[in-house]
């Protein structure tokens, strides 16, 4: 009960008994500001709109419980004409907070019941607070959250104003429980909740759903610009960076937006669009923040389907290897394969990395996938060097992998129970992840180093900013992206291309050439100096036993 006012409202259609009940209620000590609603499908209009410390109303349950779904917070005193004790736990349980009956009701005793009420209901609500109160974090948790929005949907259908819901997600933070420990990832939750405090509005919502999930309710949204404002807010008060434990983090935050009534009238649609929302904000990027689009839900909802095939995927053994070769400039002579991702969806057909791989970082399942791969593959190595065919296996290394602590451990593992020699395994590591990680990848590339394994640097000189790594570190090679290479011009990629190449071998490095596609590249490429050759002009990747099946004389 609110004891800073005394304001009452009275439902009760019959005049006699309004007005008796209006007469005790001006009998009372301290006075009471009595409302008057003959109509009780406006009470719940009224009490979403306003604010009392009361509500005297006679026994009807169904609005007894429509009004406290919108207004939590107010006494509920039910005036009963014929009590009974069924009548009576029936009523308490739809919400009274006291059930009084008619006959015996005067000013003493109503005095009564709304002290004891108001007594009852600040022992219970300290007790509800708790139960609604994340303990990590001290923000509301999942419960608290359905209750608000319970309550915001039922004042949303009587008020002209709508509000928003932001779905929040910490980037990466799974990657620092991981690298800290959880200990410190908690201490990172309870900065991340002040800091949400205080960029949120003081009557909006703020609540912890999940491990790094908070979700906000922002009250009396007229403009959909205002949420996108408080986004922005909320994403550059997280990426402040943050000192724990002398461990210097940076973290960011991905928001889904949806909004009241646009992108949803229910409390299970709006939660839907807007992780859809942050779905998208996360692969555009992350740190950014996304509003639900309804013309995107379609392309939304395949990717979900898609995400959650894949971890069925990988347990009904759907995903496949093909292997590319990769051939030696001047004898023409295959020297190495490049294992290539596959996934046999039942429905869609076979699919490229391109139509998965970011989801499959998305939730999670790359390392899974990445620690079968390999295991696959150098399974594939065995075979086709038990069948003499002395070829190199090459492998793409993913961000996640390269960040694994035991990543060189699993891999020395895997390559022992192959029994395939390490000096016959190269992984590729994107240029661009090198630069994201450097002290990681300097640290992995040094260990693959000492276990006789090969490091490639793929798609190098795309960020014109490794080539400090290329003389520091023990890589082997680079692939470069030719496929706008123009034969026989001089055009300022072509001259790039060339130079790139001359830099590699000058540092005792091998070129692998991607992408090509025409006999005039291939030549193009040899004349500069490049060792290795891969393309769909070179050959299609293939299932193992279509290599194993063809004549030797062509590996």
């Amino acid at each position: 009960m609110d004891t800073s006012g005394r304001r009452v409202l009275l439902v009760e259609t019959d005049p006699d008994k309004r007005k008796h009940l209006i007469d005790l209620c001006a009998a009372q000590p301290d006075g009471l500001d009595v409302e008057v609603c003959t109509r009780p499908r406006d009470a719940v209009t009224r009490l979403a709109t306003g604010s009392f410390s009361a509500c005297l109303l006679p026994n009807d349950l169904p609005l007894l419980s429509e009004a406290r779904r919108v207004s939590s917070n107010t006494l509920y005193l039910l005036i009963a004409d014929t009590p009974s004790a069924e009548i009576d736990s029936h009523a308490l349980s739809a919400g009274a907070d006291d059930i009084i009956p008619r006959r015996r009701l005067d000013a003493e005793e109503l005095a009564r019941v709304l002290r004891h009420a108001m007594l009852r209901r600040q022992s219970g609500e300290k007790l509800a607070i708790q139960a609604k109160l994340d303990p990590l974090t001290g923000l509301g948790n999942r419960a608290c959250l359905e209750e608000e929005l319970d309550r915001m949907l039922l004042r949303g259908k009587r008020a002209t104003c709508g509000f928003a819901l932001l779905y929040i997600d910490l980037d990466y933070f799974k990657q620092i429980n991981d690298s800290f420990g959880h200990g410190l990832g908690d201490l990172l939750l309870a900065v991340i909740a002040n800091r949400l405090r205080r960029t949120m509005r003081q009557d909006d919502l703020i609540a912890r759903i999940g491990g790094d999930e908070f979700v906000a309710l922002l009250n009396d949204l007229h403009d959909p610009n205002d949420a996108a404002l408080i986004a922005s807010k909320i994403i550059h008060s997280l990426s402040e960076p943050i000192t724990l434990n002398s461990h210097h983090l940076l973290i960011s935050a991905s928001v889904g937006i949806a909004t009241y009534p646009s992108h949803g009238q229910s409390a299970s649609e709006l939660l839907n669009h807007a992780d859809q929302a942050l779905y998208k904000a996360k692969a555009n990027g992350r740190n950014g923040y996304s509003f639900y689009n309804p013309e995107e839900e379609a392309e939304t909802r395949r990717n979900l389907d898609v995400e959650q095939g894949l971890r069925k995927g990988l347990l009904d053994g759907q995903f496949r290897l093909h292997f590319q070769p990769i051939v030696d400039t001047q004898s023409g002579d295959t020297v190495s394969w490049e294992a290539l991702l596959r996934w046999q969806h039942p429905q869609l057909g076979l699919l490229t990395p391109q139509a998965f791989l970011k989801l499959a970082e998305h939730s999670g399942l790359i390392l899974p996938m990445g620690h079968w791969v390999i295991a696959q593959a150098l399974e594939a190595a065995s075979q086709w060097h038990a069948a003499g065919m002395n070829c190199r296996l090459s492998i793409n290394l993913s961000d996640r992998e390269l960040k694994q602590p035991r990543f060189a451990d699993q891999l020395r593992h895997l390559i022992a129970r192959s029994k395939v020699p390490a000096e016959l395994i190269q992984l590729e590591l994107r240029e661009d992840a090198l630069l994201r990680h450097a002290g990681q990848a300097a640290r992995l590339c040094e260990t693959l180093s000492d276990l006789g394994v090969g490091v490639w640097l793929d798609h190098f000189g795309a960020e014109f900013g490794a080539m400090g790594y290329l003389a520091r570190l023990p890589i082997r090679g680079i692939k470069l992206d030719t496929r706008h290479i123009q034969a026989g011009s001089e055009s300022a990629e072509d001259s790039y291309l060339r130079n790139l190449i001359h830099l590699a071998r000058d540092l005792s490095k091998e070129v692998t050439a991607n992408y090509v596609e025409d006999a005039n590249s291939a030549r193009q490429i040899a004349d500069w100096g490049g060792n290795f050759l891969q393309g769909y002009w070179i050959g299609k990747p293939r299932p193992l036993e279509d290599i194993l099946a063809q004549p030797r004389s062509k590996t």
